[in-house]
């Protein structure tokens, strides 16, 4: 069949000359080539399901050792009382156990740092310090009512304000704060420090409103 001018005009291709490859073959060989899309679903990697699922079970069985109550004590420094036996024992443990470790970590490591060494040029250590191992007066007067001024420790001078926990910190909790700090705080080994003596200063010093200077409470500065 001959081509009219209509179908030329309407660009319908045509078939090439002999010897030639018209557009036609050219795309019938391609469609024949061009695979079908994939529309199957695809599961994954088998490997990345056997991960989740190994550290889904190892989570829970973690979990399931350490999670611990959910109590709120801790937090606050006290350790709920055991009730061994006996009414003597009961009244005893009536009372919770306050930490010592506890309060320092909330209240003072901040500053001081966890080991005790405090920060050289702004916050004196508390480690082998004499205003910490000295008689324990000084250390609860300290924290009742802070220190300001000029202080000297291990050769190092500091000057800074030291705040007061005389109203945040009951006897029970000064002296058991106290206690860690001279007895548990990396090489400190004085003794402990009694509740009692925490009640004694706080009532001598009671009309104090300024904190305490280095020259009051008559500290010699350790170090060279």
């Amino acid at each position: 069949m001959s081509e009219t001018p209509d179908m030329q005009n309407k660009g319908i291709p045509q078939a090439a000359p002999e010897g030639e490859i018209s557009t036609l073959e050219v795309n019938e060989e391609v469609m024949r080539e061009t695979a079908d899309p994939h529309e199957a679903f695809d599961p994954g990697p088998k490997l990345f399901y056997l991960f989740c699922l190994v550290a889904i079970v190892a989570a829970s069985f973690y979990l399931g050792r350490h999670y611990g109550d959910f109590s709120t004590m801790p937090h606050l420094g006290y350790q709920p009382p055991q009730h061994v036996g006996g009414p003597a024992m009961a009244n005893n443990a009536a009372k919770p156990q306050v930490s010592g470790a506890a309060i320092f970590t909330s209240r003072c490591a901040s500053c001081h740092q966890a080991d005790g060494k405090g920060v050289p040029g702004a916050f004196p250590p508390l480690v082998e310090s004499p205003y910490v191992l000295g008689e324990p007066e000084v250390l609860v007067k300290i924290l009742l009512y802070g220190l300001t001024g000029e202080v000297e420790v291990e050769g190092t001078r500091y000057n800074g304000v030291m705040p007061a926990w005389a109203s945040q910190l009951n006897d029970d909790e000064i002296a058991a704060v106290a206690t860690h700090v001279r007895t548990s705080l990396g090489s400190n080994k004085a003794a402990v420090v009694a509740p009692d003596l925490v009640a004694r200063l706080r009532q001598e010093n009671s009309q104090r409103t300024t904190p305490w200077t280095a020259q009051e409470l008559q500290v010699k500065s350790g170090g060279s």
